[in-house]
């Protein structure tokens, strides 16, 4: 029988609770009555929410960065898996420098990453804001869908595949009807990654956007400059809340697909 390290287990939950107690304080302050954004707890109220759930300084932003997550996750989704298979399952000239190409958007500093593209879109006169947005994020987004998708085609076996084409059907039709669900717990995470990743994004939207477009994280940090108040606290418990169900969703999907 294993023996049991009590002070391992000290420690791993020191860690955890470490990590969720910024979390927790976001939540808690969420609910305090008063003007400020203060910690500990002065009361119980459900003010701010209503504040940010009825008002409109939050609204269209959330929006903006829930369209832009949608279309960014639409786009690099299937671009990524494309790539990631031609990287795991082809040999070709350059492949070690296209995978290097598609690291690179992990390597580079966000910062100097937006400063690029400011400089490129410039260049180009693209003044359609927006798009500049989608764009960049299509390009920042794309190098995790591949690596997330190389890891999940590396764990496949190729004989099914190889069987399927024995067995009469095409390529693509095998790669569409073979590979791609076995690969479905990667696409889901794949997709759950792209959509958390793209709706976060702060650096990128403050050198790309303009006038007449802001993302719900740019709004957060110029209220966090100008304006803290309980109303951070209740849209960021939001947040949370909604990104502790789209994870708990995808959890649910991925076991289901992995019984049948």
């Amino acid at each position: 029988m294993r023996r049991r390290f009590p002070l391992l287990t000290i420690v791993n939950t020191l860690i955890y609770l470490f990590i969720m107690a910024p979390l927790l304080v976001i939540v808690i302050s969420s609910f305090n009555p008063g003007e400020y954004l203060v910690f500990p707890f002065q009361g119980f109220s459900l003010r701010w929410y209503e504040a940010v759930l009825t008002g409109g300084r939050y609204t269209e932003p959330f929006w903006t960065s829930i369209k832009l997550a949608i279309a960014t996750t639409v786009v690099a989704l299937p671009l990524g898996t494309m790539i990631a298979y031609a990287i795991q399952r082809f040999d070709f000239r350059f492949k070690s420098a296209l995978q290097g190409l598609f690291l690179s958007p992990l390597v580079i500093p966000t910062l100097l990453f937006g400063i690029g593209l400011l400089i490129f879109f410039s260049y180009l006169g693209v003044r359609m804001f927006f798009l500049r947005l989608l764009l960049a994020h299509i390009v920042l987004i794309i190098p995790y869908v591949v690596r997330t998708m190389l890891a999940g085609f590396s764990q496949m076996e190729r004989a099914v595949e190889e069987a399927s084409i024995i067995l009469g059907a095409s390529p693509v039709k095998t790669f569409f009807l073979v590979t791609l669900p076995l690969a479905r717990p990667a696409l889901l995470a794949s997709a759950f990654l792209s959509l958390v990743l793209s709706f976060d994004e702060l650096v990128i939207a403050l050198f790309l956007t303009g006038p007449g477009i802001h993302t719900l994280p740019m709004t957060i940090y110029s209220d966090i400059q100008f304006n803290l108040s309980p109303s951070l606290a209740a849209v960021s418990s939001i947040i949370i809340a909604g990104t502790i169900l789209i994870g708990l969703l995808g959890i649910a999907v991925m076991r289901r697909s992995q019984k049948t």
